[in-house]
């Protein structure tokens, strides 16, 4: 499996900007936000280290034995069948702990709020559901 660096390299290029263009700024307009500022480069600093190290990543023999057995039939089908198990306790965990709730003096909204969640769960499954069906 062949990588395609171009990404790569276009997103260390933005990084190494985007810090430059905050450091820039900082040294230019003194009254400016700290906090954008700061923002801005740390975005472009991590931006650039993690292009950079995925770069260097690429030559790495090993790494390219993770990669192939990470994306084999079998890891696949694995994971898949594990995030749908930790699903299914997820949900169970947020009807508990509405059920466990209603009986204390909490306020009604953490309920009604436990019980969407378990309900947006439900509708991703069934949405999830039927466009798999459609695609497979």
């Amino acid at each position: 499996m062949k990588r395609n660096t171009r990404w790569y390299l276009l997103a260390a290029a933005a990084g190494a900007l985007l810090a430059g263009a905050a450091l820039w700024a900082a040294r230019a307009f003194p009254a400016a936000p700290v906090a954008v500022l700061g923002a801005v480069g740390l975005a472009g600093g991590l931006l650039l280290f993690c292009a950079l190290a995925e770069l260097l990543s690429v030559q790495d023999p090993a790494r390219r034995e993770r990669d192939r057995e990470d994306h084999d039939e079998r890891s696949a089908m694995i994971r898949a069948k594990a995030r749908a198990r930790a699903g299914d306790v997820l949900l169970w965990l947020l009807l508990f702990g509405a059920a466990y709730l209603y009986f204390f003096d909490v306020p009604k909204w953490v309920n009604i709020t436990l019980l969407g969640l378990a309900c947006l769960k439900k509708l991703l499954d069934w949405m999830f559901t039927v466009w798999y069906r459609r695609q497979y």
